[in-house]
């Protein structure tokens, strides 16, 4: 295999490094928070993307597709014997039934002010 990362290939810090950056990307994206047995949403779409989506496991509901796309998010949640999955978008809560597709306005004026759990707003 050809190294064009100087000799840190094998240690894995590439991979390491590339985890980190969709990591950021994905929840920054998305404002993606898990509390409360519920998925919290703050999403900050950039003008440069017309649409983003990810996939993501959630509490044995299987694989879970997020996309914001034109101010609006879309939540699949596929088919499993576990109870609807609990969204908080823009301080509202969402439930969503397994086996079912839904799509959401997002909040006008972009990412709102989030409570640290101390209390502090920031």
């Amino acid at each position: 295999m050809l190294d064009i990362q100087g000799g840190t290939t094998a240690e894995g810090i590439h991979l390491g490094a590339m985890a980190g950056t969709l990591d950021l990307v994905q929840r920054g994206m998305t404002g993606l928070e898990t509390r409360d047995d519920a998925l919290w949403l703050s999403p900050a779409p950039l003008p440069q993307l017309s649409k983003f989506g990810v996939r993501i496991r959630f509490r044995g509901h299987g694989d879970v597709d997020l996309g914001i796309r034109a101010q609006r998010l879309r939540i699949a949640v596929p088919h499993s014997h576990h109870p609807a999955v609990r969204l908080v978008l823009g301080g509202h809560t969402h439930l969503i039934a397994s086996g079912t597709v839904r799509w959401l306005d997002l909040p006008a004026g972009g990412r709102p002010e989030r409570r640290h759990r101390n209390g502090r707003q920031g």
